[in-house]
């Protein structure tokens, strides 16, 4: 019985395939496709934090998730055109770790009296907290040198990513009067990104030549990180200027959540050729293929937010903006097979893989490690991605 249902199997499948050619119909089609689609980056996970917990966002990694795409096309006896939408809302993942050793905010990570000799933690890249935590000589005579500020162990670290992908194509093409057929269509593509770097943990700080605090016979003055040193590093208040206070302090112990974000966007418009070829077109049977290639105009535009907010004994608040915009050209290239089974004349079932490379863009995880010292921050869209994955979705022809 067995043998009997593969032979009945091959000898449908020979009839698809060696049945004779078809051409499309001329009139309207319409198709709806479920996007399952993944993605890969040309990311720089530069080091959030460095150390003996050194931390990235080199854990996360996009799954396939599910989208959309519609399509709309008209077939005349001289040419074809045809419009269709993707739509991915939201990739995203996280990682998290615990900071085993002090995360020290300015450059004292080997100091014996905050770290007990051992390396300590600091932050992978240029950020406005470590700059307040070294300011010499704030407006209101603050030295935040003679104090060594960091989060004690224990503290908390994470990262998230997400993106969005949103694509639409307008294509003119010959006509469906042999297996294949070449075009030109317009194209716009948006991806965007967000990052969110965070760490949250219990802020203290020692004098940098001894470890005294609050009631040692030598402290220093300072015990903690003040309002000024923080407006000062291009901080902006925005609730309780007080700075923060060290463990022992009659107005401490206080808990920071010192967060990093950024935000990338990529704005693409040009022309792309493309080129649709059938490999079998029986009564039944479809197997095609597709390619598009093009040069479009990108306009990227990043901005990196450093914040740090108190709680527990302090409400203070923090906040830094930097932005920068650039105006590139990104290369794209896309392909894919499909198989469609035709149900009747005007209804098929299809199923297909397909990629889309697109080269000179802005990815988020990029943009933290563009800070320099004073503020100064330019834009990364240098990067690329691979958008890939399987669809499955119903065509009506008429």
């Amino acid at each position: 019985m067995q043998r009997s249902y593969l032979l009945g199997f091959l000898i449908a499948m020979s009839a698809c395939l060696l049945g004779p050619e078809t051409v499309s119909a001329q009139g309207i089609r319409g198709q709806v496709d479920w996007m399952f689609l993944s993605r890969d980056n040309k990311a720089d996970y530069a080091p959030l934090i460095s150390g003996p917990d050194s931390f990235s966002g080199s854990g996360v990694d996009f799954d396939f998730d599910s989208g959309y795409r519609l399509m709309l096309g008209y077939s005349a006896p001289w040419f074809e055109v045809e419009a269709q939408f993707t739509n991915l809302d939201n990739w995203s993942d996280s990682t998290f770790t615990t900071l085993t050793e002090e995360l020290v905010f300015d450059n004292n990570a080997a100091n014996p009296f905050i770290v007990g000799g051992t390396p300590g933690n600091v932050f992978g890249v240029t950020t406005a907290l470590s700059a307040a935590a070294m300011d010499p000589f704030t407006a209101t005579l603050d030295d935040e040198t003679l104090e060594g500020e960091f989060l004690t162990p224990g503290a908390i670290a994470s990262y998230r990513y997400e993106s969005e992908y949103h694509d639409a194509e307008l294509n003119i093409t010959m006509p469906r009067c042999d297996w294949y057929r070449f075009g030109l269509g317009y194209r716009h593509v948006e991806l965007d990104e967000l990052t969110s770097f965070a760490v949250t943990g219990q802020f203290d700080a020692l004098d940098v030549d001894d470890g005294q605090t609050v009631g040692g016979g030598a402290n220093d003055p300072n015990d903690g990180l003040s309002d000024a040193a923080l407006q000062e590093a291009g901080f902006t208040n925005v609730a309780v200027p007080n700075g923060f206070d060290n463990i022992l302090n009659a107005a401490g112990p206080d808990t920071l959540a010192i967060g990093i974000a950024t935000q990338a966007t990529n704005r693409l418009n040009g022309l792309q050729g493309t080129f649709d070829g059938s490999i079998v077109d029986s009564p039944y049977f479809l197997v095609d293929l597709s390619f598009r290639l093009g040069l479009f105009h990108n306009h990227t535009s990043a901005k990196v937010t450093e914040s740090v907010i108190g709680s527990a004994n302090d409400a203070s608040a923090y906040s830094r903006t930097l932005k920068d915009t650039d105006n590139t050209y990104s290369f794209l290239v896309g392909s894919g097979l499909r198989a469609a089974l035709k149900l009747t004349d005007n209804i098929r079932i299809h199923t297909g893989y397909e990629f889309v490379f697109i080269d000179g863009v802005a990815l988020g995880p990029n943009q933290s490690a563009q800070v320099a010292p004073g503020g100064i921050f330019t834009i990364d869209n240098e990067s690329n991605v691979l958008v890939h994955g399987a669809r499955l979705g119903l065509e009506l022809v008429f």
